[in-house]
């Protein structure tokens, strides 16, 4: 409806000027607008002009319509660019993060004796009262119960469970976990476990006369012929002495960011004491 009205005001518009343009043509040169030439003339140019305005303003808008469509279509591409590049960063970061985590990884590796396999964590576990997380490697892998899972940073964990294709991990903040540690400074020993419903680790058997501080390093002591001695386990948070007993409260946080583990290094060294399981089969 819009556009036809247009039309209309148009063919009006182009008929005034084919009138003025042939009027003109008939009017004689070199001398001034006759009485009916002058009223003619007077009376269309004004109505010529209000049409020359429209135009003019029309053409404007026209002009800034596609000057302001070409502006959107270029907006629009530069943020489409934007976003891909926004995009192609955040991956290139995660690559080069996976990159650093896996040279530490394979640094470990090479400082271990013996053979071991890289693993991917795919699954946490689903008990909230159990610290475990699933990993990419079974026993087709050559992998049994109780062997070590270590990162750079320190000690994760042990191998609980194999399946054909993947393992379960138990972490040292679980409370049944275990393994023989020292008080690197004082060379103190005792048996570091998880705390049951918290996210920390302790030591017990620690007698109460013994030199404990805030911070002191906990490592592996290598007597129990599975895990390295040297190996980190965690920093001395706290100590209780008013606990009842004879032995010291010694709560301790793992070195690991256990919630942020993302691959791990098992080592392949079978436990002293053989698997139950694997004792049953044999």
């Amino acid at each position: 409806m819009v556009i036809k009205k247009l039309r209309h005001v148009l063919i009006v518009w182009l008929t005034l000027l084919a009138f003025l343009a042939v009027f003109s043509s008939f009017s004689q040169t070199d001398r001034d607008y006759y009485w009916l030439e002058s009223s003619v003339v007077d009376s269309l140019l004004p109505v010529i002009s209000v049409f020359s305005s429209i135009q003019t303003g029309i053409g404007k808008w026209l002009s800034r319509f596609g000057s302001f469509s070409e502006t959107e279509k270029e907006k629009d591409r530069l943020t489409n660019q934007m976003n891909r590049l926004q995009l192609e960063n955040i991956q290139l970061r995660e690559m080069v993060s996976g990159f650093d985590r896996l040279k530490k990884i394979l640094q470990l590796k090479n400082e271990l004796p013996g053979p071991s396999k890289v693993a991917e964590v795919v699954g946490r576990g689903p008990s909230p009262f159990l610290q475990t997380f699933f990993i990419n490697k079974g026993r087709k892998d050559g992998l049994v119960r109780g062997m070590p899972v270590l990162l750079k940073e320190g000690v994760v964990g042990r191998i609980d469970k194999t399946s054909s294709f993947f393992s379960e991990v138990i972490m040292i903040n679980d409370p049944s976990f275990a393994v023989e540690c020292l008080i690197q400074r004082t060379r103190v020993r005792g048996i570091l476990t998880g705390i049951s419903g918290a996210k920390h680790c302790q030591i017990n058997f620690v007698a109460r006369t013994e030199d404990v501080l805030p911070g002191d390093i906990i490592i592996t002591s290598g007597l129990d012929q599975l895990y390295p001695k040297g190996l980190i386990l965690g920093r001395v948070l706290r100590i209780d002495p008013k606990v009842k007993g004879t032995f010291l409260f010694i709560e301790v946080i793992p070195e690991v960011k256990l919630s942020q583990v993302e691959e791990v290094l098992i080592l392949q060294k079978r436990p002293p004491i053989p698997d139950q399981e694997e004792a049953d089969e044999d």
